[in-house]
Formats: structure tokens, C-alpha cells, sequence
């Protein structure tokens, strides 16, 4: 494995197994990376090794159709944040649907993630606030944000998975936010693929694809 970069599908692959990649959006924007796992996918072990190793803030990102369906809301409806981060009211699911309980635990954590990525899922299901917090992407992912909220979930359309994706912020052993050659030694240390945003971006102009939610409708 190359100890830099990987190519998208090589990073798409490892998501489809349930693992994780890291992903690193532009040097000019936030300059951070984030561990990312496909919702449909994650296990309890995964989601412990995600918090174990980044040490930021999970996030579960997902397209505005989920959103809509399962009835989350936004946090704020004029939101001040200099990104633009569209956080939503935080939710765990039910013990009655899951067995979720505090929701603190990466038992619980998955069980209300994978819950989300059910597309049998109701809003019956989920109890607001808890300890999940969705994030909700545009509609035509970085086409229109290159945020890792959209470019997440670009991925799980790329691998043909319900558009739920997880994330989290890494942070060094300092506490300061990891940085691009922070990273690239982090991908050598756990043998997980590293891209980047602007590297996702183009790879849809290579595969002549206008926008990732397009390969769903």
C-alpha cells in the first residue's frame, strides 16, 4: 500500500468491507481529516476504534431524502458557523426497535447508525436529543459543498450504499488537529487508504459523473 495517497476505488473497496479510510479535504479550507465508515457497514468495533484513534466529534452524515424521511431537523435554523456545517438535532434510536440504551457505548452508537441507514426506518424509531449527531448533506454533494459531510456520502453513492456515512475529526496526540502529513502517517500506521476531497472531485470528472447522487435515481 502506497503510504501517501490511495485511489478512490481503493478506498471505496475498504468502505464496502466495513473498515475505515481517512479522508482529507482541501489544504485552503478547514486543512483537517476525518476517519469515515459507510453506516450500512459499521460494526460496534469499528465505530471503538474510529473514537479510540481520531479523538474528534462523530458525526453520521446523510442525504436530505433520509433526513426528510426519518424527520430530523436542523439544530438551528440560521446557523453562524463559518462552514456552514449543517448539524441536526442529535437522536439515539429506540430500545423498543434497537435495544439502545444510555447510547453512549459503541454498541449502542452503531445500532442507532445502522438504524438510520435502514431504509425501513421511521421517525418512531429515534429519540431526540441523544448521542448521534446527524449532519445533512446537499443535494449534489461537493458539486455544490466540499465539505467531508458531502463527500462522504458522494462515497457511499459511489459504492452503492445508503447514503449514511460516519465521521470524525482526527486529532494529534497533542490535542491539535491532524494535518496532512499527520495523516499520511496514520494511513502507514493502520494500512487504511488516505485520499482527498479535491482527489474525489476528480474522479467524477474522470468517470463523467455530474454529481454522485445521480448513480441513485
Amino acid at each position: 500500500m502506497r503510504t501517501m495517497m490511495n485511489d478512490v476505488e481503493t478506498a471505496i473497496k475498504f468502505l464496502k468491507e466495513g473498515k475505515f479510510i481517512i479522508l482529507a479535504d482541501n489544504e485552503s479550507r478547514e486543512n483537517e481529516g476525518d476517519l469515515v465508515a459507510l453506516g450500512s457497514r459499521v460494526s460496534p468495533e469499528t465505530i471503538y476504534q474510529m473514537l479510540k484513534i481520531a479523538n474528534g466529534l462523530m458525526c453520521v452524515p446523510v442525504s436530505r431524502k433520509i433526513a426528510e424521511r426519518l424527520g430530523f431537523k436542523l439544530m438551528v435554523e440560521n446557523s453562524t458557523d463559518p462552514n456552514e456545517t449543517p448539524f441536526m438535532v442529535t437522536t439515539d434510536a429506540t430500545y423498543e426497535e434497537t435495544g439502545v440504551t444510555t447510547g453512549v457505548s459503541a454498541y449502542d452508537r452503531a445500532a442507532t447508525i445502522k438504524k438510520i441507514a435502514d431504509p425501513t426506518a421511521k421517525p418512531e424509531h429515534f429519540n431526540h436529543p441523544g448521542h448521534i449527531q446527524p449532519l445533512i448533506a446537499q443535494d449534489k454533494g461537493i458539486r455544490e459543498r466540499t465539505g467531508h459531510t458531502e463527500a462522504t456520502v458522494d462515497l457511499a453513492y459511489l459504492a452503492h450504499e445508503e447514503p449514511v456515512t460516519v465521521i470524525i475529526e482526527i486529532l494529534k496526540e497533542n490535542g491539535k488537529m491532524a494535518r496532512r502529513d499527520d495523516l499520511a502517517k496514520l494511513s502507514e500506521k493502520y494500512q487504511v487508504p488516505m485520499i482527498t476531497i479535491p482527489q474525489l472531485e476528480k474522479y467524477l470528472d474522470e468517470n463523467q459523473i455530474e454529481y454522485a447522487a445521480k448513480l441513485a435515481e
